[in-house]
């Protein structure tokens, strides 16, 4: 190993053996420099930092532009057998990483260089836009670290910054207008139109609008009320696909009068419950369409509201009664509680809210003169 001075700047060259049986002796040198370090001392940790690495066998002299690692990571481990909306989004966040980074190595990026990325990005972008990039980098870099590209996990202990501004809250109905929606919807209900049938699902089941559009008879079973969901409907292309992930099959418990509901629909003999007289499914716009009318019908007045709000509206309603998150989770597909009480934070804390209130009118009450009644 060695550290050498290059003009106004400090260099370091480490070495280690690899196996190699082309070879006379059996293995063979390998090298590592990096030059560029302002001070003998910053030279120093980075010389400690690659002999840890290389003690721990995650030592390589391999050093990609980090946007070429990241894409091909995302084609092999993670795009392959996804939809097209999953392709776009990996193409999106390469570009994004591109346009900040440009042809930076991997190795030249350490903690301090991606927080300013975070820093940068988070300006202008929401809570949850700026909380999956980091996600899907952290992953990437993981997976370097444990390949021994990079001799350090440069996302860990980053501090995530968002413009609140930009951060969506849920929208969802109060218990009294949920029901004055399915009260309203339920009286237009007319087999030959299933878009009125989609929307009461949504909000009896929470399902997500492609598992509703999947939805076929063979996924019903009376008996022990349930549905089924272990597959997807995706408009755009027309196809069924798999679920949005391995989390997101599962098997639901619905209500009797549900399935009262849903069996009106078999006199259309389709394959799907809700395709309608031209045997297709109704679009996403036709959906939020039909929403809409009832809900100006009902008179609610939800500017920001659309069908996968319903989602959100059956999460309120099982909060309302007590349902305990575990269980919610599960039942909306998630692959951890963590994401369910990350999503619904925003819910969470206005039901703390009102918690407190009813909590302080509770102990205020102490203090007040009241009648007791014995048995």
């Amino acid at each position: 190993m060695a550290i050498y001075k290059r003009g106004k700047t400090w260099t370091v060259q480490v070495s280690w053996y690899i196996l190699d049986t082309n070879a006379k002796t059996g293995k063979k040198k390998k090298y590592k420099t990096k030059g560029g370090f302002l001070t003998k001392a910053e030279a120093k940790k980075w010389e400690i930092e690659q002999i840890s690495a290389k003690n721990s066998n995650q030592i390589t002299n391999v050093n990609p532009i980090f946007v070429d690692f990241f894409w091909d990571w995302a084609t092999t481990y993670r795009i392959p057998g996804t939809t097209d909306a999953t392709k776009r989004r990996y193409t999106s966040q390469t570009n994004i990483l591109r346009k900040y980074f440009g042809l930076t190595k991997i190795n030249n990026i350490n903690r301090n260089n991606y927080q300013k990325f975070i820093n940068y990005y988070g300006e202008n972008h929401s809570k949850i836009t700026v909380k999956k990039l980091h996600g899907v980098i952290k992953a990437c870099i993981s997976d370097a670290y444990d390949e021994g590209i990079v001799p350090q996990n440069f996302t860990t202990r980053i501090n995530l910054v968002w413009d609140d501004k930009k951060t969506h809250h849920i929208e969802y109905l109060s218990i009294a207008e949920i029901q004055k929606l399915i009260d309203v919807t339920k009286s237009s209900l007319n087999h030959i139109y299933t878009t009125p049938y989609m929307i009461l699902t949504a909000i009896y089941t929470g399902m997500r609008l492609g598992e509703i559009m999947a939805l076929q008879w063979s996924d019903i079973d009376e008996k022990k009320q349930t549905i089924s969901i272990n597959k997807s409907y995706d408009y755009i292309s027309q196809k069924v696909k798999a679920p949005k992930n391995a989390s997101s099959k599962r098997t639901i418990y619905i209500s009797e009068s549900l399935i009262k509901i849903l069996n009106e629909l078999k006199q259309n003999n389709h394959k799907f419950i809700f395709a309608e007289n031209n045997n297709k499914l109704p679009s996403n716009n036709a959906v939020n369409h039909a929403l809409k009318i009832r809900m100006k019908k009902a008179g609610i007045n939800k500017a920001g509201f659309h069908f996968h709000s319903l989602r959100h509206c059956h999460v309120a309603y099982l909060v309302a009664h007590h349902v305990d998150w575990y269980e919610i989770s599960k039942r909306l597909g998630h692959s951890n509680i963590g994401i369910t009480m990350d999503t619904y934070s925003y819910m969470i804390d206005e039901m703390k809210a009102t918690q407190q209130k009813i909590l302080a009118q509770a102990l205020e009450s102490m203090d007040k003169p009241q009648k007791l009644h014995l048995a």
